[in-house]
């Protein structure tokens, strides 16, 4: 790495605490939607470092949104949390999936709710989740909301509602009379909503109509064609934009979009996912659709890994349907933008504002926009994706690295 590089990062970079984040603020001016990432899910210290910066755009850029790159349907059940029902272990169990089921996870969803006790009601924070998939809470709350209200409407959904009971991201192709039966019950109910309303209150009718929206766009997803994992980004750009992962990221960019126009807002809304999903890059990622919807006003910060142990599934070809994650070890890569940052910083987490590095020009920004490599875990990992480097054009890809040189597995409940 150059030394003026390395200079200026050192002197550049914040701490991820109150008071350095408090001086990254200023780079914040005019977004409208914060994307906090993550390199793996598994990493303590990394779910740590994404807890500050949502708390920070909660309680200093007073963001009343949190967008979660987990199933929306699930999401509901933490949105009642953090509005004081329920218990918040449970509704974080209740997304699906190990990803989120941390106890790390959980420590933020408590402190959200908190700090929504000393907030007026109509000023209080919303959790809401944007990948339309895994979406069995809403069929069951669409269910029994219309057997009570409205069973005429329930026979021609009822087996395209079942079908989706049991749908993960990477379960079969359902077929299109599951996609039409669900869509059209939704616009069933928006043509009906005099009689719903009557039958129960406008808030539960509300609430009825937005499980109908979330079990629309889940079964646009199930419906829509699978296609084999990119091999490398050409490959990435080239996939149909009818397939599944396209219109998965799609879909859930509108649902970030949509609950930032409903708050009205500026910050509206911190989404924190995976890197793979806040990331501008192929058209696979949410990133690449919300930058296109909303230019600089869209702002990601990628979560970056530099060794120690992490939590996450090992791939194998026999074994359990949905094995429990295991501890792996994370060895320091060279060659990587972790290792230019480990070098430059030591061994604190620190940010990066790589819109700053851009407009320096110079050694800086030919940094920032230099090919480099990094690494990327995704829930299920193969032994070679440990060591493995994922080609990364930093300011291409992202506005601000955060750098956690150390972690440990997370608390896996």
């Amino acid at each position: 790495m150059d030394d003026e590089v390395a200079r200026w990062l050192a002197d550049r970079a914040v701490p991820l605490d109150e008071v350095g984040l408090a001086a990254w603020r200023p780079a914040l001016t005019g977004v409208r939607v914060l994307g906090v990432g993550a390199a793996a899910h598994g990493a303590r210290e990394l779910l740590q470092a994404g807890s500050r910066l949502v708390e920070f755009a909660v309680e200093e850029l007073g963001v009343r949104v949190v967008a979660l790159g987990t199933s929306e349907a699930g999401a509901t059940g933490l949105d009642a949390v953090v509005r004081g029902v329920g218990a918040p272990g449970e509704a974080v169990a209740g997304l699906g999936g190990w990803q989120y089921d941390t106890r790390e996870v959980v420590d933020l969803v408590s402190r959200l709710r908190d700090h929504n006790e000393l907030l007026p009601e109509t000023d209080r924070i919303r959790v809401v989740g944007v990948d339309p998939v895994r979406p069995a809470l809403s069929v069951k709350a669409l269910g029994g909301y219309l057997r009570a209200a409205a069973p005429d409407l329930l026979p021609d959904a009822r087996d395209a509602l079942a079908d989706l009971l049991d749908t993960d991201p990477d379960a079969r192709v359902l077929p299109a009379r599951v996609r039409d039966a669900v869509v059209g019950l939704h616009g069933r109910m928006v043509a009906e909503e005099a009689r719903l309303v009557a039958e129960t209150s406008p808030a539960r009718y509300r609430e009825a109509l937005e499980h109908a929206w979330i079990l629309a766009r889940a079964a646009e997803v199930a419906c829509a064609p699978r296609v084999r994992e990119p091999r490398d980004a050409e490959e990435a750009e080239a996939v149909p934009t009818e397939s599944a992962p396209v219109l998965r990221a799609r879909l859930a960019a509108e649902a970030v979009g949509r609950a930032a126009e409903a708050s009205g807002r500026t910050p509206a809304v911190v989404f924190w996912g995976h890197d793979d999903q806040v990331r501008v890059g192929d058209p696979t990622t949410v990133g690449r659709h919300l930058r296109a919807a909303l230019g600089e006003a869209y702002y990601a910060v990628a979560g970056l890994v530099g060794e120690g142990g992490t939590s996450t599934v090992r791939r194998r070809l026999i074994g359990a349907v949905r094995p429990r994650p295991k501890t792996l070890r994370l060895p320091r890569l060279s060659g990587t933008v972790e290792a230019d940052l480990r070098t430059a910083l030591g061994d604190e987490d620190r940010l990066v504002d790589l819109r700053a590095a851009r407009d320096t020009g110079g050694p800086v920004a030919r940094w920032a926009g230099a090919p480099t490599t990094t690494r990327r875990l995704g829930a299920v990992v193969d032994s070679g994706q440990l060591r493995g480097r994922i080609p990364l054009v930093p300011d291409r890809e992202f506005d601000a690295l955060a750098h956690v040189p150390r972690v440990h597995p997370a608390w896996i409940r």
